[in-house]
């Protein structure tokens, strides 16, 4: 019993684990396109 409750935990932490670095990823990746765009605006004047 023991070995299908740890197996079961496993199943559930990557999952949210996953779901987090996607979203670390999207919002790094957003901010970074942000940053650029404020560049180029702030380059042109």
């Amino acid at each position: 019993m023991e070995i299908s409750t740890s197996s079961s935990e496993k199943l559930h932490v990557p999952k949210t684990r996953v779901f987090k670095d996607k979203r670390a990823k999207f919002y790094i990746i957003r901010r970074c396109i942000i940053m650029l765009l404020c560049w180029k605006d702030n380059g042109d004047e």
